[in-house]
Formats: structure tokens, C-alpha cells, sequence
């Protein structure tokens, strides 16, 4: 388990840059072209957080082994908590917009990945259990 473990880290920090790296090319608007295609794919902009934030707190979750705190998993907590700075952020970014159903599809993806993380966990963690 230590072994998948590492990988999942591993995994996991990559995609934080990657996901750092959409937020910068975002936020930026001379390079805001760049995401101009998901404009032509129908809700892709709430797919796209749902599918992003999603992964990232999968990954998350798997990265702690899916430990709780208050009930709730701790990859949960700080995808949250960063996903919502980082949508109210754009109240202050020129060219950005808040917009509470981004921050919807955000949240509806963190908890339907974090479970689906959990889920995979406990499977794993049982069939190693033998």
C-alpha cells in the first residue's frame, strides 16, 4: 500500500501544478484565449470545475487515506476551502467573474470524487486485509 500510496503523492502534486497552471492562464486575460474552447462545448465551463475540482479532491483523499475530521474527509475540507478562495478571489481579478454555480459544480464534484475516493479505499484496503 505504501507503494500506490507514494504514486498517488506523487500524482497528486502534479496535478496541483497542472491545475495552478489553468488558474494562472485564467486569470491572465492575454492568455484567457487559451480556455476559449470550452466556450464551444455545451456547460463546459461547469463540467470543467466539476470534473477539475473533482479529481483534484480524489486525488486528495487517496493522498490522506481518506482520513476524516468532524465526519467529513479531510481532502474534502481543503479543496473546499481552497476552491472557495479561489472563486471569491475572482471578485478582485479583472476580467474574472464569481459565479455561485462554478463554486456549485466545484463542490458537487469534490464531495461525488471524494466519495468515489473513499469508496476505492476502503475496497483496496479490505482486499489487502487477507
Amino acid at each position: 500500500m505504501k507503494s500506490i500510496s507514494a504514486g498517488v503523492k506523487i500524482l497528486t502534486v502534479c496535478y496541483v501544478l497542472i491545475l495552478a497552471g489553468i488558474i494562472f492562464v485564467a486569470d491572465r486575460k492575454s492568455t484567457q484565449y487559451l480556455l476559449n474552447f470550452i466556450g464551444n462545448i455545451p456547460y463546459g465551463d461547469k463540467l470543467g470545475h466539476f470534473f477539475l475540482m473533482g479529481m483534484f479532491s480524489f486525488l486528495l483523499n487517496l493522498s490522506f487515506n481518506c482520513y476524516k475530521v468532524w465526519g467529513i474527509l479531510i481532502g474534502n475540507l481543503i479543496v473546499a476551502g481552497v476552491v472557495t478562495i479561489e472563486e471569491f478571489s475572482q471578485l478582485f481579478v479583472r476580467g474574472r467573474t464569481f459565479d455561485w454555480t462554478d463554486l456549485i459544480s466545484d463542490f458537487l464534484g469534490i464531495f461525488i470524487f471524494g466519495e468515489l475516493a473513499r469508496l476505492i479505499f476502503l475496497k483496496f484496503r479490505s482486499g489487502n486485509q487477507g
